[in-house]
């Protein structure tokens, strides 16, 4: 099966928003980052591959420990992610190397001790095979850890925008659950199922609930309204629709009640997976 949809979506209008909201997403999931980052337990020396690596702050994190002794790759689908990842590895002087490659086909003999990402592993048309492969990179008894989102109701980031705004919108068709997408793991069973079908095993899954910071600064409501119209299920759902205007009000309105300072955090939930080549 081909991930041909995800590359065109990916180097279209969207990489470049993410671009532009790096700073952003980097800040909204920082408590995502720091567990990730403690799972994994990068080591000096070690060569690492971070996949669906985006615009590189967690590449990076991990060769400022690997060091010189060892080498950190991100790999991701986007064009536009990559350049501003090379961007920030140019300013720390990093090491990290940034390749444009989908992590179900791209080919490497080095074997890697570390295998990580940060929601970059459930957009696969075909996971069984993508994780099967990306088990061939591994080194013996290599470590895979990475975040995957768990059900759209325990992330209300994802679902607050999209009830509020539900009487604006047209009618949505169901969704498939298993279709590649950000919620495409959400069963932890099937998480599994998956990766021991591919050979992995030592599997866990843990789950970590968080608030994700959607808005802040001086007009923290305004922020986060910007943040949600921009980010996230409903950014792509309100342009197609053109209520961008009339979706402003409602959607601060929905998010007031999740102001404490100057902040707006709403209640996220993923799971950090485990496993073992």
């Amino acid at each position: 099966m081909s991930n041909a949809e995800q590359i065109e979506y990916w180097n279209s209008k969207v990489g470049e928003i993410w671009v532009q909201m790096q700073e952003r997403m980097d800040a909204a999931l920082t408590p995502v980052t720091a567990a990730l980052l403690a799972a994994a337990d990068p080591q000096a020396g070690e060569t690492v591959l971070d996949i669906g690596c985006g615009a590189g702050e967690t590449t990076l994190a991990v060769d400022a420990v690997v060091g010189e002794g060892g080498h950190a790759i991100g790999l991701d689908i986007s064009e536009p992610l990559l350049a501003r990842a090379r961007e920030r590895a140019e300013a720390l002087q990093s090491e990290a190397e940034f390749l444009a490659a989908d992590a179900s086909q791209w080919a490497d003999e080095r074997g890697f001790d570390l295998i990580l990402s940060r929601f970059g592993v459930m957009f696969f048309a075909d996971p069984q095979a993508a994780f099967t492969h990306i088990h061939s990179l591994a080194a013996p008894g290599g470590r895979l850890v990475f975040a995957c989102w768990q059900p759209a109701t325990r992330n209300q980031w994802a679902t607050l925008p999209l009830t509020a705004l539900a009487h604006l919108l047209p009618p949505l068709p169901p969704s498939d659950p298993l279709a590649p997408g950000p919620f495409a793991f959400a069963d932890a069973a099937r998480v599994a199922t998956v990766l021991e079908n591919a050979g992995w095993h030592d599997v866990t899954c843990h789950s970590l609930p968080f608030a994700m910071l959607v808005g802040s600064g001086a007009d923290p409501i305004a922020d986060a309204v910007s943040f949600n119209l921009k980010i996230g299920p409903a950014a792509r759902i309100v342009r197609d629709a053109g209520i961008g205007d009339a979706a402003r009000p409602v959607l601060a309105e929905a998010l007031r009640p999740y102001l404490k300072g100057d902040r707006v955090e709403l209640p996220g939930a993923v799971w950090l997976v485990t496993a073992r080549a």
